[in-house]
This record gives structure tokens, sequence and C-alpha cells, in this order.
């Protein structure tokens, strides 16, 4: 197991924190490992010292904040952790002095620590303190005076030259000054914190891919979780002894699976480091100053405590151009992985198009859990699918009229039966034998017969709640709880949907809610208990909820096979939608977006009105992406291009022009900023088309993916930038086995190119199929997300008939279009194992789902 080591000031940990804390979190925590009282020796200290124990009683501790979890056996405690007993010891007067220092090239420009407090520049890059250059090489230092007051301090570097370069938004620093005095003196020794790496920081990967979910079995060996802001420097208010100094290491370690946990590591002697979410984790122990410089490394165990990742050679601690006066060191670095960057693979595949024995003649929420059973299988670590708002009776996802309502046509009737057998003991046998009776009735098919499946769902939903009962549903503490806790979206949506089917009976302009004869200010009268549309509004949240509780459940299952879901967010919402309706302001009501050419395509829905959104900080944009993060890891931008301008046609006639016609860089910035900040989810930008040249660096700078579909480049997988997702083709192409038989001149240049010479073949083969899909495996690409079409394709028994069959959407046509369902059943592609095998050893073969 671990050996703790303890000095005459070593802390003990215990705890896990409830919730998620931001990177930014980073320099502020402190926790020190323990779990008995031995005397062991310290770090370049003599044997024999023993340990002292704070006297911090568990009563002072926040329940809301700590929680305890046993380690390995031994027995869960918070004695000994480095936290405040009881207010804060700190002087409100005064001030301490951080020397800043970061090694990083800098070719003509400087280096600036910005942050929201005054010390740092109170946001502002150019009133920010500037490190000066050392020795004229890549060190650069700089000494900032903090107020106590300030109690923590949050900045993050800034590289200022031609294009500036920020630290990645999630990883944004912060410094506890708990514990410290006036005049003391802190050398915090920094890293880089690139957007490339910090990528694996976000939910994607913390909470899906390496976390499963957070399972209980793993938390028993994982690192604590603790909250920095009850931590302290000098527990007691104890300072070190003389020729001591105290040291927090701080470690950006995202790639850690569940069950395993990080330790510093000196010699034979292991510290255990508590982990404060989102792939940081800290240690801190005093140490004789006579003792450095030191050498030790980051080590990685599993749950037994056997070494699973070690880095190669040590690094050193020192104090080398430190002040003399220097009592607490910062040390923030980045875990030396063996193998540099992650890179994993998925499937992308609409909810609408998976066909299982259990469909109700489309893809339903449910209907996820068996398509991440395949993954688990295979070793695909993500699902992407199409966007999955209520788009009413239009069945492109991309027409929503609600940015927070899911789409009622995904509902699994039967398990709405059972939501109420279960909970309220009901007997429903009459509604169950009406819900596997429509699985018989609508599941046939091989296409999605749209209108009548959303038809025959409204009309069992309608029954079900007659059966279970208006008065019975409101008993639902849960139901309640989820109607209270969305209000915000859902009662204005409730009565959108209400005057909706009002205004189509007279009103002959119903498309354009800006028309309707009821505003959103009526909304309170219409879902009002006393008014005559209550019956209709409850019937709305009941439909809601439980669309809400099995798409919970279902991305709660992915998470425990270590597969992320990555939601689709529409450039647009259309004009009639209770986006438009609640919050017309944010939307410029008299253009269209659209896209230049010959014809000019017009998209028919509302610009946003960025001016408008940011008034308040964007909290549109927060909300939609708050809602979304209760069920998506990730999520795909349609037309990132959107965000930076956006081609707008006067409503009523002329022709279009993009808006804003300069300054791309900062308004994709300020925009995207602004949703990043949002969520935790890991963003994926649509970058297709004609591409300006701001755009590229920006995502880049942010950290999010871009977009590479094989033949709409030069084909090289193996040059693409580590950022991208790596496509064979999307839901808006031909998949490329018709894609080989309908562009004969691109597949010939395509084997000449890169399957060998000769004779292009036809079909094509399996192996054409294999080898596009091994390119995407072994790109340098962070993902590789294929349709399922592409997957089926590479193995000739699992081919569908029709190759043209297998097209999602033709853009610019509507024959034929959003009713594809894959040919092959879930449950049957789970027993492929000759081929499930195949492309397992694939994409292990290439590196990808490979921790370590």
């Amino acid at each position: 197991g671990i050996v703790e080591v303890a000095s005459a000031h070593w802390e003990v940990d215990m705890g896990r924190f409830s919730g998620v804390l931001a990177l930014a979190a980073a320099l502020a925590l402190a926790l020190v490992a323990s779990v008995d009282a031995a005397a062991v020796p310290a770090w370049g200290a003599a044997a024999g010292r023993s340990l002292r124990r704070s006297p911090i009683a568990r009563a002072a501790l926040s329940p809301s904040h700590l929680s305890l979890v046993a380690l390995r056996g031994g027995a869960a405690s918070t004695e000994g952790i480095p936290l405040l007993a009881g207010a804060s010891t700190t002087q409100d007067e005064g001030k301490v002095f951080l020397k800043l220092s970061i090694n990083y090239g800098v070719d003509g420009g400087s280096i600036v620590a910005v942050g929201p407090s005054s010390a740092f520049g109170n946001g502002d890059i150019h009133k920010a303190p500037k490190l000066q250059r050392k020795g004229g090489g890549e060190r650069w230092e700089g000494v900032v005076e903090v107020a106590l007051s300030e109690g923590v301090v949050k900045y993050q570097y800034v590289i200022l030259s031609k294009t500036h370069r920020y630290e990645a938004r999630i990883a944004e620093r912060s410094i506890n000054l708990e514990g410290l005095k006036a005049g003391d003196k802190m050398d915090v020794q920094d890293s880089f914190r690139s957007p490339k790496p910090a990528t694996l920081a976000t939910s994607c990967f913390s909470v899906a891919v390496f976390g499963k979910g957070k399972p209980d079995w793993a938390t028993e060996t994982e690192n604590p979780v603790i909250e920095h802001s009850k931590l302290t420097w000098k527990p007691d208010a104890a300072a070190p002894g003389a020729g001591e100094v105290t040291v927090r290491f701080a470690l950006f370690a995202p790639r850690v699976d569940a069950g395993h946990s990080v330790v510093v590591h000196k010699g034979t002697e292991k510290v255990k480091m508590a982990a404060l979410g989102n792939g940081i984790f800290l240690g801190q122990v005093v140490v004789p100053s006579a003792a450095l410089p030191m050498e030790y490394k980051y080590v990685v165990l599993d749950a037994t405590g056997a070494e699973a990742c070690a880095e190669k050679g040590f690094r050193k601690l020192s104090l080398d151009g430190a002040d003399p006066a220097t009592t607490t060191i910062v040390k923030d670095e980045a875990f030396n992985y063996h193998n540099p960057t992650y890179k994993s693979a998925g499937v992308s595949i609409p909810v609408s198009g998976i066909k299982t024995r259990e469909s109700t003649g489309i893809g339903e929420f449910m209907d996820l859990k068996p398509v991440a059973d395949w993954c688990e299988k295979t070793g695909l670590q993500l699902i992407q699918i199409l966007p999955i708002n209520d788009s009413g009776e239009d069945p492109s996802p991309y027409s929503a009229s609600s940015s927070f309502a899911l789409h009622p046509i995904y509902v699994r009737p039967i398990t709405v039966c059972d939501y109420y057998t279960k909970k309220f003991g009901m007997d429903l046998s009459g509604s169950e034998g009406w819900a596997k009776s429509l699985i018989d009735k609508l599941n046939g098919n091989w296409k999605i017969d749209y209108g009548r499946i959303l038809d025959e769902k409204r009309k069992f939903m309608d029954s079900l709640f007659d059966s279970v009962g208006r008065d019975k549903i409101l008993e639902d503490a849960d139901f309640n709880t989820y109607v209270k806790n969305n209000a915000e979206w859902l009662v204005p949506y409730a009565a959108f949907k209400v005057q909706l089917s009002k205004e189509r009976t007279f009103n002959n302009q119903w498309f354009d809610c800006t028309k309707w004869s009821k505003r959103v200010e009526d909304a309170a009268i219409i879902t009002s208990l006393q008014g005559g549309d209550y019956d209709q509004v409850v019937r709305v949240y009941f439909t809601q909820y439980h669309l809400h509780v099995q798409l919970v459940e279902a991305s709660r299952y992915l998470e425990s096979k270590g597969v992320a879901l990555k939601g689709d967010l529409p450039i647009g919402v259309t004009r009639c939608s209770q986006d438009v309706w609640a919050e017309p302001n944010l939307f410029k009501l008299d253009r269209n977006a659209g896209a230049p050419g010959d014809p000019e395509q017009n998209w028919g829905f509302p610009p946003y009105n960025w001016d408008q959104m940011h008034k308040d900080g964007c909290g549109w944009w927060r909300r939609r992406l708050h809602h979304m993060e209760q069920y998506f890891h990730a999520y795909r931008i349609d037309h990132v291009l959107g965000f930076f301008r956006m081609w707008e046609i006067p409503r009523h006639g002329g022709g279009g022009q993009y808006v804003p016609n300069g300054g791309l860089r900062e308004s994709g910035l300020r925009n995207l900023r602004a949703i990043q900040t949002a969520s935790n989810m890991m963003i994926c930008g649509e970058d297709l088309g004609n591409v300006p040249p701001e755009v590229g660096p920006v995502l880049l700078e942010l950290g999010v993916l871009g977009l590479k579909i094989q033949r709409w480049c030069d084909g090289k997988t193996w040059d693409y930038s580590y950022l991208t997702v790596a496509a064979s083709s999307c839901h808006d192409c031909s998949p490329c086995r018709l894609w080989w038989n309908e562009n004969w001149g691109e597949a010939e240049r395509f084997y000449n190119s890169f399957c060998g010479q000769g004779q292009t073949p036809g079909g094509p083969p399996d192996w054409i199929s294999q080898k596009i899909i091994k390119m995407h495996a072994e790109s340098s690409a962070m993902w590789t997300i294929n349709p399922m079409q592409d997957y089926l394709d590479s193995w000739n028994s699992l081919r569908s008939e029709n190759a043209k069959a297998d097209m999602i959407n033709k853009p610019g046509s509507t024959d034929g279009c959003w009713i594809w369902r894959c040919h092959k059943r879930m449950e049957d592609l789970n027993k492929e194992k000759g081929f499930n095998t195949f492309l397992k050893n694939l994409l292990r073969g290439a590196q990808r789902g490979v921790t370590y």
C-alpha cells in the first residue's frame, strides 16, 4: 500500500468534497495524507520526529461540502486535515508577496498574470502585472503584492504577442491566503496550462471516460476530495519551525482511471494527495530548507496500491533565486505521462436511428443503453447524437421549437407505465398492453414514420395521464421537484405549447409567434391552477418529466460503462419557438440567417442579437448549457463560424451580408468564452465550409475541437491537429460506401493515394472500408467519431442491402430525410463477437482508449 510520510507539521486527510470544483482551484488547496500517528521520517529530515495532529473537530466541517470516505480499509477520519476549525484566522490587514515564475518561450512579446482582483489588474490584461524575462532565457518572474483581505486570489497567464495566447479557461488558478500573515513571502513555481491537455479535464473524461460515473467502489480508493476554502497553510496558526518551508504540490493529472489515485513519490516514500476535481491533485508538507534541492516524482496507483503509471525520471524542488525569507512554496506542474497525448474513438448515430426490439417505431432515449453495451465491447468511448429538442411535427432535429424541452417522440411508453407501477403500486395492465402493442405495431418498419409515431405516442401519453390521474401525478415529490427546478423554462414552454395549439385554429400566421394574440407576459395566467388550461399544462410537465427521467437514466448508464454522451447544439432557433416567444430581444427578428452563394441560402431562422445577449453575461446561453449538462458530457456546435460572423439577410427582401464584417477574432473569442464558462462539457465545433483564418487560432486557444471530414480535405489523417474530431463521414453527406460508388473519380484518387496502385475496385470491398476506419483510428486527432453506417460497412456480413438507404440527410432536399433507422438491431450487433473483437483490436492497436 502507501507509506505515509510525516514531519512535525505533516497533516492527515480523509475527505471527499461533494460537487465539482473548477480547475481554478489548482494553487489554492492543500492536503497532506497520513492515516496513523506513527512517527515516520520527514523528507530530508532525521528519523524519529513525531507527528503533531491538529485538534480539528469533525463538527467544524461543513457537511454540505465535505463527506468522509474510507481509504483501502482505513477508518474514515478528518483528524489532522489542515482545515479551519472555525472562523478564518487570516488577518484582514496587510499584504503578502507572491513571487510568480514560469518558463515559457516568447518571441517578441511579454507575459502578464491577470485576474479579477486589483492586484492582478481587475481582469484587464493592460493593467495586469508584467513578468520580467530573466537572463534572456525562457524564465519569467514577477512579484505581486496581494492584500490578505482578498482571501482567495485568482489569476491566469496571458502571452502578449502578435496574437495573445491565454491559458485554458478551465484552468484558472487560485491561491488561498488562509493561514498567512502580513509580510509572508511565497515562491510560486508555475507551468503554463495549455488548452490541449486541459480538454481532458472536461466532464467528458473526468465523469464518463475516466470517471465511469464516480461509482462507490471507485471513491473508496481514489484521492479524497476536499474544498479549498476550508484549507489553511498553518493549522492552529502554527508556523514552520526555523529553517523549514511549507510546500504545496499542485499537479494536473487528468488521465486517472476510476479507483486509481495519485501520490508524490520520493525514494520508497509515497504521500497521497487530495483531488480537487477536474484533474487537479494537491499535497502539502513541511520540509527542512537544508534538504533542498530534493528529487521527487508523481505516481498513479491502482485500487490495490500497485503502481499503474509512474513518471520517468525525477523532478527537482529548489529555492534557487527565491528570497531567503520565503516560508511557503507552490509547485504547480503537470503529470508527465509516457504517452503524452490521449486519443479515443466514438460512434455517431441519431437517437431516432437506433433500432432495438423494445423501440416504438423510432429510437428512444432508453435505446442508448444497448449502444453503450456495444461501445464497451468494441472499445468506443463516446456516442454522438443529433439534436433531441422538441421540433413539433417537423422531423428535422435542427428545427427546434425549444432550446430546453426534449422531443416527446423519444419517450418510451412502457417505461412510463413501469414508473407508476413500481413507485405507487398501480395496476396499469391496460396501459402496459397498449404500450407493448405499439412496439408490435410500429417497430417493424425500417424507415421512420414520423407523423404516425408522434400521433400514437401523444395519444398514449394522454391516456396514461388520465389513467394515473392528475392528482396522483401531482403527489409525486420527484415530479414536483423537477417542475420547481426547471420552472424558468418549463412554465413558458408549457404556456407556449398551449397557446400554439390555440393559435393554429384561428391565426393564419401561427408559425410566427411574434404575431400571436398572447405574449409571454400571459404565461403566468395560462399556466395558473385557476386557469382553464391547467390540465393541458400539467400534461406538458408530465411528458417532459418522463423524458428527463429516461434520458438521465440512459446518461448515467453510459457513464458506468465509461462512455460519454455528446449532444448537438443547433446554430439557431425557429421563429415559432419558446425562445423567441419568451425572449424576442435576444434575436434579430427583422433578418434571417443564411449563407452566401449562387443561389444564396436562406435558413429562415433569426440571427442572434449578441450585443443584447452580452448585457446579462449571456444568461440565456448559460441556462441552456447548464440544462444540457444534466445529460451530456460533450456537445457539438453546429456551424461554429456563426459565433464569429453570420450571413444576415433582410427578412423582407434584399441581399445579405456578413455581420460583423471585421474583428472576427474578437467576436469569436467574446462569444465562445461566454458559453465555454457555462459548463464543464467538452466543446467541439463544426468548422467546415468557407472558414476565415481567424477561426482556427481561436478554437485552439480555447481548447475547442474542430472537425475534419476526410473527403473534404487532403485525406492525410496523420496531419490533423490534435484538437480535432476526425470523421469518415457525417449525417449531412453520404456514408463512405455510397460515396465510393457515386463519386468514382474521387474514389480512384483516394485508392491510388492511400490503398495501392492499379484498377480501383468497385463496391468497395470491406477491406477498403476497414482501411478508412483504420486511417482514422491511427490519425493524430484526439477523437475519431465515425457514423454507425461506416463501421458496419467495414464488415461485409453487416452491410445494409442498399447503401442509398443509409443517408440521413440530403442538404437542399426534404425527400427521404430524417427517416433512417439502422438496419441492424443493437441486441444483434452486441452478439457479433467477430466484428466487435476486430474493431476493439483495431482501436487498441492504434492506442485509442489507452489511459496510461
